[in-house]
């Protein structure tokens, strides 16, 4: 039976896609659900829908902290910076990020990945205190399957369509998935230039986000000694090309890659070393926030030899 493996017609994995690349050595079925992988995230946290699935960084540490029988793979299909999705209510008095203290602010779900980088970004570059603002989450969500925690210290509830409340006023921010929907009369951005704010982060931290990662059933990676190994070659022979094949007229998760190639950000290379400075960020993120109850090592997120 072919071992499955999860990769969209988009950025660097359009080439596994469209089997132009190959996984060497194993008998390799790669497949991309109709409708996308949202719905096949939860799975994580049962029985993983696909043998080796992309899934965003903060699930697969949930996941991982709780002890699901899953390992990471570092390849990062996509890179982006999470302040292109913030938005805020325009009559909400959101000048600054520290006007966010006091604020209803929506996200996908407590864990949601984009929602987890950005809150870290803003308490380490503007000094958002985390705990002075009401975190309202929407469902369903992709950790619905997941029981994780959402300590004391956060003021966190549930709510309904964030895009309905950011425009009524119910809340007065959201912090969306790559650059969210469009722009309304009754809302705008958080950053004025959302880019210059990205880039603010990066000089001052060192880090380049990444927004998922390649997760593999344990039981599939033991019983075919290798085949991680060669899932990672595949995906980077597919990442040298979509380096040399996309114009600088292209973007990525929202990114003009003329942009990123002008301030060094492109291209962005699979790995744990190469990635080092983004996943120890991304950990901590998660632990600060509690959905992890320990900090986990990068290394401990991938296969044994992962460089």
């Amino acid at each position: 039976m072919a071992i499955t493996l999860t990769a969209d017609h988009e950025f660097a994995a359009r080439y596994l896609a469209d089997g132009s690349v190959k996984v060497k050595g194993f008998d390799v079925q790669v497949v991309w659900p109709q409708g996308g992988i949202g719905p096949a995230y939860g799975s994580l946290f049962t029985e993983p829908a696909y043998d080796i699935m992309v899934v965003p960084i903060s699930n697969f540490l949930i996941a991982l902290d709780q002890g699901m029988a899953v390992v990471g793979l570092p390849v990062f299909p996509d890179v982006f910076f999470p302040h292109l999705g913030a938005q805020v209510n325009r009559n909400a008095g959101i000048g600054t990020v520290k006007d966010l203290e006091g604020k209803r602010v929506g996200l996908r779900g407590w864990g949601f990945n984009p929602a987890t980088w950005l809150r870290g970004a803003l308490a380490d570059v503007y000094g958002l205190d985390l705990t002075k603002v009401e975190w309202v989450e929407a469902e369903p969500n992709s950790l619905m399957k997941a029981d994780y925690q959402r300590p004391a210290r956060f003021n966190v509830r549930k709510g309904g369509d964030q895009v309905a409340e950011l425009a009524s006023g119910a809340l007065d921010a959201v912090f969306f998935d790559r650059s969210g929907p469009a722009l309304t009369e009754h809302t705008a951005r958080l950053f004025d230039d959302p880019l210059a704010a990205a880039l603010e982060y990066r000089t001052k931290t060192g880090v380049f986000p990444v927004n998922v990662m390649l997760a593999a059933r344990r039981s599939v990676a033991e019983a075919n000694p290798g085949l991680l190994q060669a899932v990672v070659e595949a995906c980077d022979q597919a990442r040298a090309r979509y380096d040399a094949d996309e114009p600088d007229s292209a973007d990525h998760m929202g990114l003009p890659l003329g942009w990123l190639r002008k301030n060094g950000l492109f291209p962005h290379p699979n790995g744990l070393a190469a990635n080092r400075t983004a996943l120890e960020a991304i950990t901590r993120y998660a632990h600060d926030l509690g959905l992890t109850r320990s900090r986990i090592a990068p290394e401990a997120m991938f296969f044994v030899g992962s460089r």
